[in-house]
Formats: structure tokens, C-alpha cells, sequence
């Protein structure tokens, strides 16, 4: 409609433009989101080139997917009560259905692909140096504060996908292309600064799919399939280590034989009722409250009954820390305590491992509440923790519910009766869904749901390795990484982000077919 009413080809561009600013947008800006998924929707209509539309949609496996799961919605809204929440669902996964569909219909060129990723990794560079500078210049801040563009974890996954692009630009070996490994190595700094774990996890992924990719092209059979023994063998090395890392050493204490005074004389409180463990010391047993605040109060200047600088009480503080360290808490303990150590205390550090502020401080606050979970059930206050209970409480709804599910809208409702019916400790603010996509698609749709779903990512990784596409088994693998931990498709950033990469994907896979022909 518009080429006959300009007299030139603006469609084509009209398609460029969507992209690029849902591109821009998809690390920056919800508002920007929102405009390119209605450009690309809007640039469609006004085309109105249904019978083409058609004809590319029947032919193509991935729109007949998404068409699917858009219908399974449809079909879900009969069978449902919440239909606020069923609509409020429906509005937030439209960029599902209208993104890929949009390109499937209408695909942009190929050779413009490039400069729709490069506003991408732009808006990323934009987005991360104020995130980094503004957790930088506040001492006071956490790795959480890195967030001020969307979720922590959605949005490091973004950046871990800009790591992927910057890859995918390298690969190309264009004039100049090693430049590309300045913005690669900033990103892959700010992921670890981020103590994400799924963007750890979508890091080793790209490294594996990588070290696969290149021994799968090895001429040489026998060289290829004696590096493929090594690399299976080396995965199954790592996931042993990081299972036996994660194993504590409780420290043995023989609460019938505990001293009930210090060596100076002072008494010892021993509180074994209390179930309490820092890197496996309990933390409530050889306390020396006289001791502690003598001591403490020679070396500090802050009071022991004041708070640190978290707001918590020193005292608290303290006797976890030194827990951590394996330290009586007493006289001798407050001794062994170096100037670092009060002062780490004073900012509020509850464990001595924490201080480092790398990807093992996560890791060991980690095993730490795996290991409380284990002795108490209780899930608060770690958010891994708090997923087993979800995920748990999710499969007791599969198991009830396994054939059509509970319908689009009554997801949240369900899981708040199963939390009652379970008498979960979880805290009431924290009963959410199942942070896991494939869970919740089965707990909505039934069973069917969760094989369409699933489906849908078996095939893109199929047509990822048939057609030999890097970049598209990567992301394929990053995207399922973040259903197994997250809702991702539940919110604007995350769906927009699976259903934007979908239609790269798209781009991408037609190419490699056109080029085997």
C-alpha cells in the first residue's frame, strides 16, 4: 500500500526499522519494545500482502509452532476462571506470536541483518557502562544493583548475548573484524561482575557448542572422534567437581560435651537448639558475650550494640563471620580477628568468602543455604532455594492436573492453593509460579502444551546443527538455559527477547538453506 502511495520500495525498510528499534530497545527500554513489536505488526497490515503472508507461514515448520502455541492460549480461555490474568498474559506474550511471524511473513535481507545486531550490541555497550558506573560509584551497593534496565538475570542473559554476536561478527572475519573482541571481552567482564549463574551457564554453553562446532568440521575421523571421547569425558569431570564442591563438611560437635566457660573464666552460650551453620560451623555455640563486646569495642568504632553499615546488628554480624572462619567467639576468637576482618564485619559481611565479590562468593553462599535448606526445609532467603520450592510445588499441580492443565488465566491461582495445601515455608509474598517455562506450560496447557513447547526448541536446535548455524544452536541452548530457571516468556524483556532471536534465527537458517541450494 505504501510503495504505490510513495511511487518507491518502502516496505523493505519500513521491516529494517522494526527491527532496529526493537533491537535497540530489547536491552533499554520497555517503551521501545512495545514500538517496534507494533511497527513490525503495523508495516505487515499496511503492506497487506496476505496471500504472500500465507504462503510463507504454510511452508515454514517454526510459524506453524508459534501459530500453535498461540491457539493453545486461545483454547486455554476456555477452560479458565482469572480472565484478567488470562488477558494480562495474552498482552504480555503478543511479541511471541507478532515478531517471528512478522519475519516469517516478511523477511528482512540478509545483508541487513548486521546492522540490526549492531544497534543491538550499541544499546548494550549504552546500558551496560551506566549499570556498571552506577554500582560503582555507590560503595554501598550489591550485584543486584546492576538491574536498573530490567531483571538482573534477563538482562545478563542480553549481555551474554551480545558476547554470542560479537562471536558471530568475529566468525565473518570482515576488515577489521577483530575489533570485535574489545566489546566481547567488556561484556564477558560484565557478566562476571553480575554473579549471575545463568549467565555463567549460557557463557560454558557457548564455549562447548564452540569446542563441539570445531571438532565436528575436523577432517581427520579419528582425530574428531578421540576429541569428542575427551570432551564428553571432560563435561562429565566438571559436573562431578561442581557436585562434590558443593558437598559440605559438617564440622562434628558434640553438643553433650560442650565448656560452659572460656578459658578466662566468662560463660559460654551454646544455643544447639538453634540450627545455624556458616561453611558448616554452627554459629550459635561459643559465644562469649562479655569477651565479644570487650573486644570488640577496643577495635571498632562502632559500638557493639550498634548496626553495621547493612543495618543489621553487630553483634550478629559478628558472631556469623567468625563462625565462618571456624573461630570460638570469645577473647581468643576476637584475637585471631585481623584488621581486614573487623572492618569486613563493620560493612556488614556475614561470611568471610563473600568479601571477594567473584562468581565463588555466589557459589559459596550457594552451598551455604543448600546446606541450611537441607537441615531446616526452610527456603527463604536464597533464590535457588526458593525455585526447588516452586518447582516442587509445580509437579504436585502436573501430577493433579497432567492431561489439559488448568487453563490460561488460573496459573497463579492454583499455585497459591497448592502453597496453602502444602503448608509451605515458603514466605507469602514469595508463593510464584513455577520459574521454570516448560513446568508452566505443562501446568497451563497439559501435557500437550509442554510437548509443543518443547517441540518448538527441539526443532531450532535440529535445524541449528543439520544447516550448521553456530549462532543459532547457541542461542537455542541459552534460551532453553533460561526456561529451566525462569518464566522467561511471562514478562515484556524476556518474551521479546525469545521472540526477537527467534526471528534472527529465522533470518539466519533461511540463508544457510539458500546457500545449500
Amino acid at each position: 500500500m505504501l510503495d504505490r502511495l510513495f511511487g518507491f520500495t518502502v516496505h523493505p525498510f519500513l521491516q529494517l526499522l522494526g527491527m532496529i528499534i526493537l533491537s535497540f530497545g530489547l536491552p533499554f527500554n520497555k517503551v521501545l519494545m512495545s514500538i517496534g513489536t507494533i511497527w513490525l505488526a503495523s508495516n505487515i497490515i499496511l503492506k497487506a500482502d496476505f496471500k504472500s503472508y500465507w504462503k510463507n507461514w504454510r511452508s515454514n515448520i517454526l510459524a506453524w509452532f508459534v501459530l500453535g502455541i498461540l491457539i493453545l492460549h486461545l483454547i486455554g480461555l476456555t477452560y479458565t476462571n482469572d480472565f484478567d490474568y488470562a488477558f494480562r498474559d495474552l498482552n504480555t506474550k503478543l511479541p511471541l506470536f507478532v515478531i517471528p511471524l512478522s519475519i516469517i511473513a516478511f523477511p528482512i535481507r540478509k545483508e541487513w541483518l548486521n546492522y540490526v545486531l549492531y544497534f543491538f550490541l550499541l544499546s548494550l555497550c549504552i546500558t551496560t557502562m551506566i549499570n556498571l558506573y552506577t554500582y560503582w560509584s555507590n560503595p554501598q551497593a550489591d550485584f543486584r544493583s546492576l538491574s536498573l534496565f530490567g531483571s538482573h538475570i534477563r538482562y545478563t542473559i542480553l549481555v551474554v548475548m551480545g558476547i554470542l554476536v560479537c562471536i558471530y561478527f568475529l566468525i565473518q572475519k570482515k576488515k577489521f573484524g577483530m575489533l570485535w573482541l574489545a566489546p566481547l571481552l567488556w561484556f564477558a567482564f560484565y557478566v562476571y561482575q553480575s554473579q549471575v549463574f545463568a549467565g555463567y551457564v549460557s557463557i560454558i554453553m557457548i564455549i562447548l557448542t564452540a569446542i563441539l562446532f570445531g571438532i565436528l568440521n575436523l577432517n581427520n575421523k579419528a582425530v574428531k572422534n578421540g576429541l569428542l571421547i575427551l570432551t564428553i569425558f571432560g563435561l562429565f569431570g566438571c559436573i562431578f567437581m561442581s557436585v562434590k564442591f558443593l558437598e559440605i563438611d559438617k564440622q562434628q560437635i558434640d553438643f553433650t560435651e560442650l565448656p560452659e566457660k572460656t578459658p578466662r573464666g566468662n560463660e559460654y552460650i551454646h544455643d544447639t537448639t538453634f540450627v545455624w551453620y556458616e561453611n558448616g560451623n554452627h554459629v550459635m555455640s561459643y559465644i562469649s558475650t562479655d569477651e565479644l563486646e570487650q573486644e570488640w569495642n577496643k577495635r571498632s568504632d562502632i559500638d557493639y550494640s550498634g548496626t553495621d553499615q547493612n543495618g543489621h546488628k553487630i553483634q550478629s554480624t559478628l558472631v556469623r563471620y567468625m563462625a565462618s572462619k571456624g573461630l570460638k567467639k570469645d577473647k581468643d576468637g576476637m584475637q585471631n580477628m585481623t584488621r581486614e576482618d573487623i572492618e569486613n564485619v563493620e560493612k556488614g559481611y556475614t561470611n568471610y568468602k563473600q568479601v571477594s565479590g567473584s562468581p565463588l562468593t555466589r557459589i559459596e553462599n550457594l552451598k551455604n543455604d543448600i546446606f541450611m535448606y537441607s537441615l531446616t526445609g526452610d527456603p527463604n532467603g536464597n533464590s535457588f532455594i526458593e525455585r526447588i520450592e516452586h518447582f516442587s510445588v509445580g509437579m504436585l499441580i502436573v501430577r493433579d492436573h497432567p492431561f489439559l492443565g488448568v487453563g490460561t488465566g488460573d496459573v497463579q491461582n492454583i499455585f497459591n492453593d497448592y502453597y496453602k495445601k502444602t503448608n509451605t515455608k515458603l514466605d507469602r509474598n514469595k508463593w510464584n509460579r513455577a520459574h521454570n517455562q516448560f513446568l508452566t506450560f505443562w501446568i497451563t496447557f497439559g501435557v500437550f502444551g509442554f510437548i509443543l513447547f518443547s517441540g518448538l526448541w527441539v526443532f531450532v536446535g535440529y535445524q541449528s546443527v543439520k544447516l550448521n548455524s553456530f549462532f543459532v544452536l547457541c542461542f537455542c541452548l541459552i534460551a532453553i538455559g533460561s526456561f529451566l530457571s525462569e518464566d522467561t516468556i511471562e514478562t515484556q524483556q524476556g518474551v521479546t527477547f525469545i521472540a526477537f532471536f527467534l526471528a534472527v534465527s529465522h533470518i539466519l537458517l533461511q540463508y544457510k538453506r539458500h546457500n545449500l541450494k
